[in-house]
């Protein structure tokens, strides 16, 4: 459709690259992607890897590189004139290239492709399934998007009367489950699943202007990846469910930095930051 009307298609696979198939050129000639992008560092044994764009060259207008640098060019001379080279890679790529970040992200690639797709994908239906049996059990616990199921084991929720920041340090400091809180990087998506109307938006973007985040909208999105144990998502339904219906008491040993809009526990040590600063205090 989107070609029909001389339109390009890009799509975004950060989220999920490691788990399903990229097919940019599919059989049916209309639908074929004009450009793809992912993050490697999402993929099992991807971290410290190098992000991943795919386009077709008739995109490509550059007459000068985005950086030019060592290596992209053919040659020069002393009066101002070169040549940058043709290879549209080895052009957009000045200066040393990241040899390891490339060789690792192939790596993590081809691990993919090893465990198999279908398998992958097998076994993240498995996780979803009973995470959603699971927290579905749990009274004050909100699921959101709960009517979808079939989704990668990405899964996000809030829990009534929690801060997702103190939820997420919750399950960092008693359970050492490392989880994310915010809107994760889906701000005006966030708008349709916690059901935010433009008045109340505009009323929650004043207080987040004026420097007051505690108001914030979000929610504690876990991820879980296919290699996850059985007995592994059980301990982590199981601390969900422990934080939901202790928090309440727990939630007196942390003190809110209104500035960071995070929680710190009234007994931590001072952060590197905070002992550097401190040495300019004295």
């Amino acid at each position: 459709l989107m070609h029909r009307h001389n339109g390009v298609c890009f799509v975004d696979f950060a989220c999920s690259a490691p788990y399903v198939k990229i097919d940019i050129h599919p059989e049916d000639e209309e639908a074929y992607l004009d450009a793809i992008f992912f993050s490697p560092h999402k993929f099992l044994g991807g971290p410290g890897t190098s992000g991943v764009l795919v386009f077709n060259k008739k995109l490509y207008k550059n007459m000068v590189p985005d950086n030019p640098g060592g290596g992209t060019v053919s040659w020069t001379n002393p009066w101002g004139e070169h040549k940058y080279i043709d290879n549209i890679e080895d052009r957009e790529d000045g200066g040393t290239p990241g040899f390891l970040q490339v060789i690792k992200t192939a790596l993590a690639i081809k691990l993919k492709e090893q465990m198999g797709i279908a398998n992958i994908l097998e076994r993240e239906h498995e996780i979803v399934d009973y995470v959603f049996e699971a927290l579905g059990t749990i009274p004050n616990l909100n699921i959101l998007a709960g009517q979808h199921k079939d989704r990668l084991g990405v899964i996000s929720f809030y829990i009534d009367g929690l801060h997702f920041n103190l939820g997420v340090k919750l399950l960092n400091d008693r359970f050492g489950i490392q989880t994310r809180g915010g809107c994760s990087c889906a701000g005006t998506y966030g708008h349709f699943l916690l059901h935010v109307d433009k008045e109340t938006s505009h009323q929650l973007t004043d207080k987040i202007t004026a420097g007051e985040l505690f108001d914030k909208p979000g929610w504690i999105r876990m991820s879980i990846h296919p290699t996850t144990t059985n007995d592994e998502i059980r301990y982590v339904c199981d601390s969900i469910r422990s934080v939901a219906e202790n928090f309440p008491e727990w939630s007196k040993d942390y003190i809110y930095d209104k500035c960071t809009n995070e929680f710190l526990h009234a007994n931590a040590k001072p952060s590197e930051k905070e002992m550097v600063m401190n040495w300019f205090s004295m």
